[in-house]
């Protein structure tokens, strides 16, 4: 995030005729407008965090603005967990909450509907002192799918994702940190071993993996029941496929994050 060797502006996700935005970090905004092909701020249907760290959260008031045509209609849904949006260190506003026509605050297994047949399942984190959720996606004609947010590795997601064809997974060390509670790329490869996924990417990169010193960490990567990819800005995964592209940015050559 400090030094924006790569984007913090979320994933974008099409599914079912809905278009939503999960943890838009600083510039999330200014990648969206970007986009080469167009992706629409002002079109949102939904704007979901996993935790309210910055590095997730900062433009989600910016996004919710988008959502809801400068705050003038009330429109779309917020996926936010309770400390978010609640108590001093909230991080969506009280006026944006006022704005979205639904707000869904995830617990442990419930099952929210985004709307048009998608769902998504939230899943319990442990990451330092917040509350964070993963979530699994559920759509008609879709291949379940699962992301596993910012967390210490827990027993339970060798259960919890069991059905996922495919899954996104925060991976930010190569080797385990015992006092820090963040997946590394070694505790990932042995929970795809429990696992029944085809294909997965590992984002959240810590900057040991994605400087020039350290990029052999994102090499050989596959398991063998799973094709995994390292994520890069851009990248585009097809849900009902697992094929992976690049999407392009227009923005200027001189652009600090483009160095």
């Amino acid at each position: 995030m400090i030094r924006q060797q790569r984007g913090t502006g979320g994933i974008w996700i099409g599914c079912r005729g809905l278009s939503g935005i999960i943890d838009p970090g600083p510039g999330s905004l200014a990648h969206i407008c970007a986009a080469n092909p167009t992706l629409l701020s002002d079109e949102l249907d939904f704007v979901m965090l996993t935790h309210k760290h910055v590095d997730h959260s900062t433009d989600a008031n910016v996004l919710i603005e988008c959502m809801t045509q400068g705050g003038f209609e009330k429109k779309g849904t917020i996926i936010a967990p309770s400390d978010a949006l609640f108590g001093d260190d909230r991080v969506i506003m009280k006026y944006s909450q006022r704005r979205a026509e639904r707000i869904h605050i995830p617990r442990d297994g419930s099952v929210i509907d985004i709307g048009n047949g998608l769902a998504a399942e939230a899943v319990e984190h442990l990451h330092h002192g917040v509350e964070c959720y993963g979530y699994i996606f559920h759509a008609p004609g879709v291949p379940e799918w699962g992301m596993i947010s910012d967390s210490r590795m827990l027993p339970s997601f060798a259960q919890r994702y069991k059905n996922c064809e495919f899954i996104s997974m925060n991976v930010t060390f190569p080797d385990r940190k015992k006092h820090l509670d963040h997946i590394s790329i070694e505790e990932a490869k042995e929970l795809l071993s429990q696992l029944n996924v085809k294909n997965a990417v590992f984002t959240h990169l810590g900057a040991m993996m994605t400087s020039p010193e350290g990029r052999h960490f994102l090499e050989d990567l596959d398991t063998e029941r799973t094709d995994v990819t390292a994520a890069r800005d851009g990248m585009v995964v097809d849900l009902e496929t697992h094929e992976i592209s690049f999407c392009g940015e227009n923005f200027p050559a001189s652009a600090p994050w483009q160095r």
